[in-house]
């Protein structure tokens, strides 16, 4: 698979930026060809620089941090991007951000499949608030059944054990973001 993928790399014209971003020379002044790159081998790109400076661990922030403390945290809010849009947005973030970036995806404000599928465009966090299926927050104390035996469990924990099989199931290791540490770090 990894020839194919060099391949289709090189193919798209992207081989000499991997090679400007090992010699740190990958800038902002790419992001204006990598704006009309191959989207898929331009993630290909991002997710091969990602495993290269980051590795696998994703970390996860639920609830999301009150300061981004250094990450880039897409989406922007003052901008309104399609999904392709924002994982381009990841890729370029992956490929010109400094080297071993945090590129922060916030699922709550693109949602959570697609904050998944940046996972393989470059990502390395999560972030977001934990909520029921109709998005409402969940309330403290709150179980909610598991299994055919409908096991009440707290909810919150239940929805962290969702978050960590989403990541898994990408390919990558979940690794939960300490609430103290985050208070410890803001300003």
């Amino acid at each position: 698979m990894s020839a194919l993928v060099d391949r289709a790399i090189e193919a798209a014209g992207l081989a000499d930026v991997r090679a400007a971003r090992r010699a740190g020379r990958c800038g902002g002044a790419d992001v204006a060809r990598l704006r009309t790159a191959d989207l898929l081998a331009l993630g290909a790109l991002a997710d091969r620089v990602r495993r290269d400076e980051v590795g696998d661990e994703v970390l996860i922030h639920a609830p999301p941090p009150a300061v981004s403390s250094g990450a880039i945290v897409l989406p922007d809010p003052e901008r309104e991007l399609t999904g392709l849009d924002l994982l381009r947005e990841v890729a370029i973030a992956r490929l010109t951000g400094p080297p071993a970036a945090r590129v922060r995806v916030d699922w709550t404000r693109c949602g959570l499949e697609l904050a998944q599928v940046a996972l393989g465009f470059g990502a390395n966090e999560l972030a977001g608030h934990i909520a029921s299926k109709g998005g409402l927050p969940l309330a403290q104390g709150a179980l909610l059944g598991v299994g055919k035996k409908s096991q009440l469990r707290p909810a919150d924990v239940v929805k962290r054990e969702e978050l960590a099989g989403l990541v898994r199931r990408a390919g990558r290791t979940p690794v939960f973001a300490r609430v103290e540490a985050l208070a410890e770090a803001a300003p």
